[in-house]
């Protein structure tokens, strides 16, 4: 009697491997995705926060504007409203591919 593995083994053993390296590519999608995501988040909050401290102490307004943060382009936008006697700075920021992805308010 021979030894070795017959071609139904073989091809069952493929279609386990196959399908084990198609979960691993998806997964490693997902994963260069989240980390896209999460670092243009945290540009556009070091954005926002700048923009904020800009308004509050320096006088600047940020209307549609684009700013460059670590060679990455985050527009910054802002908005004054009153809520119960205090005026309300809103800075909205984030990238142009994902769009807002920060809101920061500052009540005076």
């Amino acid at each position: 009697m021979k030894k070795g593995f017959t071609l139904l083994e073989v091809l069952v053993a493929v279609a386990i491997a196959g399908m084990a390296f198609g979960v691993f590519i998806v997964l490693a999608g997902r994963s260069a995705d989240s980390t896209d995501l999460l670092l243009k988040t945290t540009l556009s909050t070091v954005a926002a926060h700048n923009a904020l401290n800009a308004i509050i102490y320096g006088g600047k307004t940020f209307n549609d504007e684009e700013v460059d943060v670590l060679g990455y382009r985050v527009k910054v936008n802002q908005n004054f409203e009153d809520l119960m006697g205090f005026r309300v700075v809103k800075v909205e920021s984030g990238t142009p591919d994902r769009g807002v992805l920060v809101e920061l308010y500052e009540a005076r």
